[in-house]
């Protein structure tokens, strides 16, 4: 066979190859298009069920729910506000607020408690099992299970079963990836969180950690307490590592957000969440055990029992950003390690021992330390490891304060452990009401020249040329600086007093320009009043 004949079979081939590719990676496409389209109209013949089989209980219940079936004839037009929270509210006794109270958060329309029997409160949310807020009958599937919740209280993940998982969407993911939510124990109501933020964020966090200048927001030794005009935080012999705090930077900020996604809360609220604390813990270092909620007659001036319609911590999100060699877990002393744990969070084997002889060479016989290396090593504990997050919840679904989320910060008995909590309030927290120095500022940048905004020392972003613009929030006394490379073009000291939306432009000249604040006219005094971080004081892990 000559060279042409030989090169035409492998054109003809090849071609053929070529055309078999093809038509697979059309028939593939068909058949993903027919599996969508066969799960769009499944899931929509679901929606729109005669009947629907769920299950329905009280907000954060895992036991005690009824089982019934809804009927679309019944609840199809009961579309309004509250109307499938209210005709649900028939079968199982929900739980609210304290009665002295509940009257305030209560529909003011009574014809719904006129039409249906209700045995406990009437509901005015309904909840899924993945946390989606239902509307209508159209929004059921059928085998949900439904958790009602009462007003002026907020929607708490039920436990439902160890290793119980369940995946929530977030926006500000940095990986898009869903947050998974991992049932551990129901009291401590406690649950694992996979994915909530990723290593670049863990590294990002540090760095920031190290680099915050502001006296009343940089790393020092941590402190106890609520801080306000009346009170005074102060340093405490039971808590021996160090913190910080972030409420600027955009890692902190997204990871606020995400929390708010992850508890199920709607829009990020600013006035239900502290600042977010970065720690240190270096060896020996650790935090006694004690609750993250104030108690409930903790001021005279101010409510914090959450029941009687007060505002207090609601629940908290640790993240761990290192590993530790050895130490460092959070610890819930009142609770036990559940049987059944995968192997990865139990302790370690012979830990009882290890733990004892590591914390005999750091600590003194019958110090408070060694009693927590103890308790760290035998109750139910979550181990750091850089990536992992844990959330708990300090309130009951009903808005009782929970004793049972008692917890602790172990000892590091090697290593340094480097961590970030946030606390989220149920409602405005405390500290705000007194001065609020809070405002946002937008920053532009009209010249031809991509500049840096700084804020305490940091580089915040890039302001790109020719329209560039970015907002963040602030508060009275901090400063921004605008540099192109290492010239100071402009300094700006906030003044919440000069509206609660500011501006400024960068200036065309290159010469150093001071934006006018009426806070101070030596825009270089170091003013530092941030009373963003008036209660980020009591605890961390």
């Amino acid at each position: 066979m000559g060279k042409s004949a030989r090169l035409g079979g492998f054109l003809l081939l090849v071609s053929a190859l070529a055309l078999g590719y093809t038509f697979w990676e059309e028939l593939q496409s068909a058949r993903e298009m027919l599996q969508l389209t066969y799960e769009h109209r499944s899931l929509s013949a679901e929606r729109d069920a005669l009947l629907k089989s769920v299950t329905v209980y009280r907000n954060g219940y895992s036991t005690g729910g009824v089982q019934m079936q809804l009927s679309a004839d019944v609840l199809a037009s009961r579309t309004g506000e509250g109307e499938l929270a209210a005709y649900l509210s028939q079968f199982v006794t929900v739980e609210g607020l304290h009665e002295s109270v509940a009257e305030e958060f209560e529909d003011a329309d009574e014809s719904k408690e006129k039409e249906y029997d209700v045995p406990g409160v009437m509901a005015d949310r309904v909840f899924n099992g993945r946390g989606e807020l239902l509307q209508s009958y159209a929004d059921i599937l059928s085998g949900d299970r439904l958790y009602l919740v009462a007003p002026g209280l907020h929607f708490v993940w039920p436990f439902v079963e160890l290793g119980h998982r369940v995946t929530v969407t977030s926006k500000a993911s940095p990986t898009k990836e869903p947050v998974i939510i991992e049932s551990i124990s129901e009291s401590p109501r406690t649950f694992r969180l996979h994915n909530f933020f990723s290593g670049e964020e863990a590294d990002k966090l540090i760095k920031r950690t190290l680099e915050i200048d502001d006296p009343s927001n940089k790393l020092q030794q941590s402190t106890v307490g609520a801080n306000d005009s009346k009170n005074k935080k102060k340093k405490s012999k039971h808590r021996t590592s160090e913190n910080a705090f972030d409420t600027v930077s955009e890692t902190a900020i997204a990871i606020r957000k995400r929390v708010f996604d992850v508890l199920a809360l709607g829009e990020f609220k600013e006035e239900m969440a502290d600042g977010l604390q970065l720690l240190r813990y270096q060896q020996k270092q650790a935090y006694i055990a004690h609750e993250d909620y104030f108690p409930a007659g903790a001021a005279k001036d101010f409510n914090f029992d959450p029941h009687k319609g007060g505002s207090n911590r609601f629940a908290t999100v640790f993240l761990y950003l290192s590993d530790v060699p050895h130490g460092g877990q959070t610890v819930f002393p009142l609770a036990e390690m559940p049987e059944g744990l995968p192997a990865e969070y139990q302790h370690p084997p012979n830990s009882a021992q290890d733990y004892e002889a590591a914390g005999a060479e750091l600590f003194e016989p019958g110090s408070w330390e060694m009693d927590m290396v103890r308790k760290c090593s035998t109750k139910l504990a979550s181990y750091p490891s850089k990536g992992g997050a844990v959330l708990f919840y300090s309130q009951k679904p009903n808005g009782e304060l929970d004793p049972m989320s008692l917890h602790g910060g172990c000892p590091v008995l090697e290593g340094t452990k480097w961590g970030a909590n946030l606390w989220v309030w149920n409602r405005r927290r405390h500290g705000l009401d007194s001065v609020d120095t809070s405002c946002t500022v937008t920053f532009s940048n009209p010249t031809s020249r991509e500049v840096g905004l700084y804020w305490s020392g940091t580089l915040m972003t890039t302001l790109k040329a020719n329209g560039g613009s970015i907002e963040y929030n602030s508060f009275t006394g901090h400063q921004w600086v605008i540099k192109d490379g290492e010239d100071i073009l402009l300094e700006y000291l906030v003044d919440a007093e000069d509206g609660k939306k500011q501006s400024v432009t960068v200036p065309m000249a290159k010469e150093h320009a001071a934006a006018p604040s009426k806070a101070s006219t030596d825009v270089k005094a170091k003013v530092k009043v941030d009373t963003s971080d008036k209660v980020e004081t009591r605890d961390e892990l």
